[in-house]
């Protein structure tokens, strides 16, 4: 039994905690140079989100055929006012959606998971504090957040938005289906949020292995 298990594991290592995609992110990043160039890969229409992917839609372009109808999918921008944090509603805000898209089916699950969207605006932060914020979301070196451009609606003085990773938000589901969408990640969008979203939930160092493993 416990060799089956040994094999399981062994087949499991470079999947379940890997961070390779995160690093390619990084080093993709770092290869196209200052910020400037970063913000303007990254900011271009169509590269991290568009419009809201809808399910007439798709089926009548023959990209689906047997998966069941969506509302929603994953990494949808979306607004609610009935979702909370730590017990907080809150009100007001956008989110981007962290359940898989088959979990957000109707009946499927009776909760979901979201995280917040900050916006970061020429109002609320000096020239200075604005370009180093850009600077470091657009580095990717930080796993607390995720870069977006602006989005549908943003008023003019805000140059960019991040997903908040540090805190996860609750929803009912039927609440969630009733929400606005703003955006569908892209593919490459989708991509990252995955990324990112896989190393803050299970990332793991050499020590813990080491740990796992002895005990």
């Amino acid at each position: 039994m416990f060799s089956e298990l040994a094999e399981l594991e062994a087949q499991l290592q470079t999947l379940s905690h890997d961070q390779t995609a995160i690093d390619l992110i990084k080093k993709f990043a770092e290869k196209l140079g200052k910020t400037k160039k970063r913000q303007i890969v990254f900011g271009s229409e169509g590269a991290l989100f568009r419009q809201p992917i809808l399910y007439q839609e798709v089926l009548e372009r023959g990209l689906i055929i047997d998966d069941d109808p969506f509302i929603l999918l994953q990494g949808d921008i979306i607004s609610t006012d009935t979702a909370y944090f730590f017990g907080e509603r809150l009100e007001g805000m956008k989110f981007a959606i962290a359940s898989s898209t088959c979990d957000l089916v109707p009946e499927r699950r009776e909760n979901a998971v979201l995280f917040r969207i900050e916006s970061i605006t020429k109002t609320k932060y000096s020239d200075d504090k604005l370009k180093e914020m850009l600077s470091q979301l657009l580095k990717f070196n930080s796993t607390k957040y995720m870069y977006l451009p602006p989005l549908p609606n943003d008023s003019d003085d805000v140059i960019a938005n991040c997903i908040v990773f540090d805190g996860v938000v609750q929803i009912r589901l039927d609440d969630l289906l009733m929400a606005t969408r703003h955006a569908s990640l892209s593919l490459v969008g989708w991509r990252i949020f995955g990324s990112l979203l896989r190393t803050i939930m299970v990332r793991a160092g050499e020590s813990e292995i080491k740990m796992r493993t002895a005990f």
